[in-house]
């Protein structure tokens, strides 16, 4: 059995960090970033049950945009991309401060 990575780096996986990133934000609550990474039994869930209602793609997408996603196989996925992550992350804390300023002015205007 041939090493072919170095021995002070873990082994990569042979999954792209930006396509995982990417289904996970745009398709995750039907779980796609799942299959893809090879968790077949955890994507048939999230696809039942909507990513656990955002919950779970929720916290998928805040473990990719750290690079603590792994795949099926433990290892880490390849490319990872940092202004991707930045994109991402800033999305998704804008969403919630624009929805949490959407609910405010709601409560407050009647």
């Amino acid at each position: 059995m041939s090493m072919d990575y170095d021995m002070g780096q873990a082994p990569k996986s042979q999954r792209s960090y930006v396509v995982t990133l990417l289904l996970a934000f745009f398709l995750g609550f039907l779980g796609v970033h799942r299959f893809y990474t090879g968790y077949v039994f955890i994507g048939v869930i999230q696809l039942l049950t909507a990513g656990g209602c955002g919950i779970w793609t929720l916290i998928d997408n805040i473990a990719l945009v750290m690079n603590s996603y792994r795949d099926a196989d433990g290892k880490e996925l390849e490319g990872h991309n940092a202004g991707c992550a930045l994109i991402v992350g800033l999305f998704i804390v804008l969403s919630f401060i624009f929805a949490g300023l959407q609910g405010l002015v709601k409560m407050f205007a009647g």
